[in-house]
Formats: structure tokens, sequence, C-alpha cells
């Protein structure tokens, strides 16, 4: 049999036992060897304690990626053996439950989906599921009658399935759901108030430009060949055409729904989502243009944007020797981000701002989207930057209606936050006086799930640990390239070692 390894030697044991011989004509078994339950399991060409080990390996990291990990630790095992290793390892016995968390893990995304169930209390993954229906989690919760409380989002599927299986649990609404789609209703309001976004960030950034002092700014580049513009004239065709794809589909959309074709209907004509669907329908105005965001390349200036704006301002300075300088401080990319920074300091210095205005959303000339607006609101006030409260401030002055929506949005999250569940009614009720109709909506959507989402708003449970669960079980999936089976992905998930 072979053993664990002795520092850099493979070890293999000779074991010698006995055998016994039965006398009695009538036993169909003559012959019976002696056991080694400490050592190996019968008819093993392993030990224990090396079968441990590979199992280990195997949960881990799988077939191919543990072969070559057991290799490097002088334990050479084949990408099939260790996953038999793997499938063959008795699941763990399943504890008493209380509190448990179920959610859907996709097989492939938008065709297949599967269940997951983890233990609250422990944090742990307890079972998979390799379908997502009602009936398969009654079954299953049908099975653990001792569990009292059940969170999970506000799928229906899973609301169904709960009532049939364990009654009388309470069901809990995760407040994550909650906070996501109380934002894509303030992403709907903002949407309909694009005019007040670009309001509100001229306004901006005309106080801050009152704040800081703006030092005069030598010109650079005297005599430079300025660069052809062809390109961001098709870079501006390209864009109208998008949008102008984007206004067909929702007039198209729009059209087809009020002549009475269904929402699934819709999604398979068009080849799009029934989400997709399901927003456009839910818009009531256009889809406006998209606008510029900052490229994810200038990130990479940002912990030398205050020293490139200090020697820029003292002048007799050029972007190549800036580039150089900042490369001597640690700087390791290309040139490109520098010019395109010091080409926003030099429009800044035209238009008369300070350079530190010119690199924000919320003051260029267009504005945030809708999008990133409702993001900062449903953000913690002590976690926004001083630009963004600042733009949510002129924003409010600006638009009596998206003052009354953050009013409404802050008093949702401090329900959420501190957990608030019986202040529920009167902010439901205030909604509907606002007369805001995507916020109407959302308030009036709580009511099919009233009694999940009050227990939400004031028990601790949350479906966090399940959602971490999933992103778990998307690596090991990614891990076997998409191959794996459920029962591997079971075994993977649900051993404790």
């Amino acid at each position: 049999m072979t053993d664990l390894p002795w520092a850099d030697l493979q070890v293999r044991l000779e074991v010698r036992v006995r055998k016994f011989f039965c006398s009695n004509s009538a036993c169909h078994r003559r012959i019976f060897t002696e056991r080694l339950p400490d050592i190996a399991q019968p008819w093993a060409r392993r030990t224990l304690r090396l079968a441990q080990s590979l199992l280990a390996v195997g949960v881990a990291l799988g077939g191919q990626a543990g072969s070559r990990l057991a290799q490097h630790l002088q334990r050479p095992t084949p990408p099939a053996s260790l996953l038999r290793v793997v499938h063959s390892a008795p699941l763990p016995q399943t504890p008493t439950l209380k509190a448990v968390g179920v959610d859907e893990w996709s097989w492939r995304r938008g065709h297949r989906y599967g269940t997951i169930f983890v233990n609250l209390e422990t944090h742990r993954a307890i079972d998979l599921l390799p379908d997502r229906s009602s009936d398969s989690v009654a079954q299953w919760l049908a099975q653990h009658p001792g569990i009292t409380v059940v969170s999970r989002d506000r799928s229906d599927l899973y609301a169904n399935g709960i009532t049939q299986g364990v009654p009388r649990a309470v069901q809990v609404v995760d407040r994550f759901h909650l906070v996501a789609n109380l934002r894509e209703a303030l992403e709907a309001v903002c949407l309909a108030h694009r005019e007040a976004l670009k309001k509100a960030a001229a306004a901006t950034a005309q106080e801050m430009t009152e704040k800081v002092a703006a030092a005069p700014v030598t010109e650079m580049y005297r005599g430079r060949r300025r660069r052809p513009q062809h390109w961001k004239q098709r870079q501006e065709r390209e864009r109208q055409q998008r949008h102008a794809a984007r206004v067909a589909m929702y007039d198209t959309i729009c059209r087809l729904y009020e002549d009475g074709a269904t929402v699934a209907a819709l999604a398979r004509r068009l080849k799009i989502s029934r989400t997709t669907v399901y927003r456009q329908l839910q818009r009531g105005t256009p889809p406006a243009p998209k606008t510029c965001t900052r490229r994810s390349s200038d990130r990479v200036l940002d912990p030398y944007i205050p020293y490139l704006i200090e020697r820029w301002r003292g002048g007799n300075v050029t972007g190549q020797q800036l580039f150089r300088e900042i490369q001597a401080q640690g700087y390791q990319y290309s040139s490109s981000a520098v010019r395109r920074f010091i080409a926003s300091l030099r429009r800044a210095s035209e238009a008369g701002r300070p350079p530190e205005i010119e690199q924000s959303t919320y003051t260029r000339p267009q504005g945030p989207s809708a999008r990133a607006v409702s993001f900062v609101v449903v953000t913690r006030p002590e976690k926004r930057s001083q630009l963004a409260q600042l733009y949510l401030e002129q924003l409010c002055q600006i638009d009596s209606t998206i003052a009354q929506l953050y009013e409404l949005a802050l008093s949702f999250l401090t329900m959420v936050r501190e957990r608030r569940g019986d202040d529920l009614a009167v902010w439901r009720t205030r909604v509907a006086q606002s007369g805001i109709d995507p916020l109407v909506r959302f308030a009036a959507s709580l009511q099919d799930d009233l009694a999940a989402i009050e227990a939400g708003l004031t028990l601790p449970w949350s479906n966090g640990v399940t959602e971490g669960q999933v992103n778990r079980l998307k690596l090991l999936k990614r891990q076997a390239y998409g191959r794996a089976h459920v029962a591997l992905l079971r075994q993977r998930m649900v051993q404790e070692l």
C-alpha cells in the first residue's frame, strides 16, 4: 500500500495479514482475511491518511490542478484517480437545521439552473439540487422539518416551494434584493429627469470653481500640431447610430405590447431577455443618449494626479517631462494616460475652471448617468465623496421631484439598515401620496410578499451567506471548465475538511 511520503521519498507499506478458512461447507465464503481498520479500507491500495490527504487536494483543486499539486507533494496521482477519491468519499451527515438560505445557481446562464441550500448558522453549503422547481425545493425541505427560518430572494418559485415544504417556517426576503429593486426605481426616475442631472452638474462645477482658486496655468505645447478630429466625428456618428437602434427597439416593444403580444413572445421574437422587455416597458419614455464615462485606464494615474496638477501649475514643463518624472516615482504604464490627463488640464484652463473640476463625472457638461446617480443615492452618506454629496444637494435644489424621491429613498434605506420593519406601512402610504410612478410601482410590488419583506426588515437573517456560496460554486465550475456534474460539485461544496 502507498503511504504518505517521508520528506522527498515515496513510501510503500508491505503488509502481512492472517487468513482464516471456514470449515462449514454451507458457507458461501470460504476465506476470511484479517482487516486493518486503522490503516486502510478493504481492497485499498492507499492508507487511510494518504486517502484523506488526496481527498483534501481533490476537493480544493479538482482533477488537473490537484494532480499537479499531488505530484509536487511527492504523491503522484492521475486526475481521474483523484476525482474517483472525491466521488467515493461519504457525504458528511447533515446537522439539525434551524435557519437555511436557498438560492439558484446556473448550469448555463439563461438556460438551465439548479438550487443551493446553505446553513445560515454555520455558513456552510448543505446540498445542491440539479434543477430549480417548487416541487424539488418542497421535497427537500420536507425532509428537514426542524427548519424554522428560510432566507430567499423575491422569487415566487422558491416562495411556493417553501410554503409547501415547511409551511410553518418564517420566510425572510434578502435585504440586498430590496435595495437593488429600489435602485432600479430610482434609475427610472432619473432617466425621466435627464435635463435636471445636467443642470445639477453645471451648478456643481460652478460652486466648486468658486471654492477652489485656480492659479494661472502656463500654455503648453506652443505651436504643436493639433491632432485630427476625424476620429471624434466617427465616434459621434457611431454613438448616434447605436442610440437610434435603442430607440427603435423601444418603439417596437411598446407597439407590439399594445397590440397584445406577451412579454415572453416579445423576448422570443426580438431575441432579447424578458428582463430587457420589462425594463423597456417600465421606462415610459424613449432611452436617452448614453454619456461617455471615464476610461478605466486613467485610474492608474490616480496616485499621481496631485503631483501632476502641482507641476502643471508651476509651468515650464512638458508632457514628456512629467511622464518621466512619475516614471521615477513608480508609474509603470504608457504615456497615453498622461497625455489625456494633460489635455483635460488644458481644456480646464481654457474654460477658466480649476483642473480638479475637469476630472469628475459630477461636473462635466453632460453630467453623470442616471444609473450612476441611483448608485450614489443608495450609498451610505459617510461613504460618499464630498463632490458626490454636493452634486446630490444641487440636484435636490433644482428638481423638487428628485428631492422628494431622495427623501423617500433615505427613509427606506434607514429601514433596511436599522431593520425597522414596523415603519414599512407608513412609508408605503407616503410613496402612494407622492405620485412618483416608478416608486409607486415598487411600493405596490411589496404587497405580494409583504410578510416575508417585513421579516427581512426585522430579523437579522440575510441571504448574503448564500450568495457567497454561489460565488464559490462558480469558481469550482470554472476550475472544471464547465464539465463537472452535480455529484462532483456537491462533493466539493459539502465536504468538511
